[in-house]
């Protein structure tokens, strides 16, 4: 078995616990198939070692799904890389490879609706902070002092960093999730800095945290089918809503903490993301106005111009019409889709956009244009 103390010292260094769980099995299996303790092969090249990965990986693909044979010897590789090794693997044989998962359960804006409904105001803030697409472990450990912010309309920017990848979040807090704020942050215990205390002080677990989120699925009566409602399906949903709304993914990936490739990163630092934001907000809104029966003033003059005589109805029919007419002039004039291609030192970059809208069409030249302004003129600047 492995040096319990050299176990520790790079456990140590792991916030998550769920990780440090995930890395230990991944070790175990490791040993029983060497049939060695890993820190015998510490003094081994890294030449000798990627030949020891390869041979790993190429074990588990005969009786494991890609995803867990990427994840078990990950954990070889993070347990080398901690004491100082560096395994030259064939990066060709597709360790890191991720194929599409059927195991969670995918969860709509309207199951989480349904949980609103029966939800108390500890839960309430508990479902809007999950919905800002943070893993659990980052979100059972906000601190209130970063939310108590002063109620606005508008969505207001909150920086998160995150345990995992130790990547910034740029979450913002729509009205809705203010309002709330307004009044859940008054009852807490002010010598506890979390957002999610627990009752022995500290903050709320992860495990604890789902297990509410799960209890709450499971009072709404939301049926999973079998499928998991694990830890990550809000975090998803937060992605896929993005990608639905032809939000770049480097946007999405900034609100939610997630790295961005190291070739773009540069040059999308300072990045608006408030309208991506209001844009996710709409869609992920809990609270959905009826109107009280009230009818809006454009009903109200329609209404009154149908009463007043049949002809100016007749008349905005034929106004509607044109107005269809014009609509689908102007969505000919802008691409419903878009490859884009960006030039760095490391060589091109390459993505798409998809774009509703002739407003979002022209949102994204205007970022795309930036992008490429500043990759020239620091290109130019190092010539």
């Amino acid at each position: 078995m492995a040096d319990e103390m050299k176990m520790n010292d790079w456990h140590g260094e792991i916030p998550s616990p769920q990780t440090r769980k995930s890395y230990r099995a991944g070790i175990k299996k490791f040993e029983e198939w060497n049939q060695r303790p890993i820190e015998d092969l510490l003094e081994q090249s890294d030449e000798e070692l990627g030949h020891v990965i390869n041979k790993f990986y190429t074990f588990l693909k005969q009786s494991h799904p890609q995803n867990s044979c990427r994840n078990t010897t990950n954990s070889v590789l993070q347990y080398f890389k901690f004491y100082g090794k560096n395994p030259k693997y064939n990066r060709n044989i597709g360790i890191f490879n991720t194929t599409l998962t059927t195991r969670d359960h995918i969860l709509t804006v309207d199951e989480c609706r349904d949980m609103w409904k029966i939800a108390g105001l500890t839960e309430k803030i508990m479902i809007k902070s999950w919905l800002l697409g943070l893993r659990i472990s980052d979100a059972c450990k906000l601190e209130w002092s970063n939310f108590n912010i002063k109620p606005s309309d508008e969505p207001i920017e909150v920086l998160i960093h995150t345990r995992k990848e130790g990547i910034t979040a740029h979450a913002f807090i729509d009205s809705e999730f203010q309002k709330l704020l307004e009044k859940y942050i008054p009852t807490l215990d002010k010598s506890n800095k979390y957002l999610f205390q627990s009752e022995k002080g500290g903050n709320v677990k992860e495990k604890q945290m789902l297990r509410k989120l799960q209890s709450l699925q499971k009072r709404a009566g939301i049926q999973t089918n079998g499928q998991v409602f694990g830890r990550h399906i809000a975090r998803k949903m937060f992605l896929r809503t993005s990608a639905e709304l032809g939000i770049t993914s480097w946007s999405a990936m900034m609100m939610v903490g997630k790295s961005v490739d190291k070739s773009i990163s540069t040059y999308i630092n300072g990045v608006a993301l408030k309208n991506d934001a209001i844009k996710i907000s709409n869609v992920l809104k809990m609270e959905i106005s009826t109107g009280n029966g009230k009818v809006t003033r454009l009903e109200e003059v329609v209404n009154s111009l149908e009463k007043e005589n049949m002809v100016f109805k007749t008349r905005l029919d034929l106004l509607q019409k044109q107005f269809e007419k014009l609509n689908t002039t102007v969505e000919r004039l802008y691409p419903r889709e878009l490859e884009r291609h960006i030039m760095t030192d490391e060589g091109v970059t390459t993505y798409k956009e998809t774009f509703s809208t002739p407003e979002e069409y022209i949102e994204s030249e205007k970022k795309f244009r930036e992008i490429v302004f500043k990759n020239q003129r620091e290109r130019k600047e190092k010539k």
